[in-house]
């Protein structure tokens, strides 16, 4: 997959896809993350099936404030 940006070089469409995919990512793992299952697993199932999702290609987005703030409420969310 390849991470996009429009001619000038904001990622926002890709950011919010991501974060749709993610929050589906972790919907589907809900009832796993919800029953009795120690606190440090349920962090690394989290950043393995959820984390992993959101950040694919990351390191190419050109992040302005509200990409930051955005990313910042989609991890309190899942917290």
């Amino acid at each position: 997959m390849v991470s996009l940006s429009t001619e000038d070089g904001k990622c926002d469409v890709e950011i919010r896809s991501r974060l749709a995919m993610a929050k589906d990512a972790f919907n589907k793992r809900k009832e796993l993350l919800s029953k009795t299952m120690n606190i440090d697993t349920k962090k690394r199932v989290v950043k393995a099936l959820v984390w992993s999702v959101a950040l694919y290609g990351a390191e190419t987005w050109a992040l302005r404030a509200e990409d930051i703030k955005r990313i910042e409420a989609f991890e309190m969310w899942v917290w």
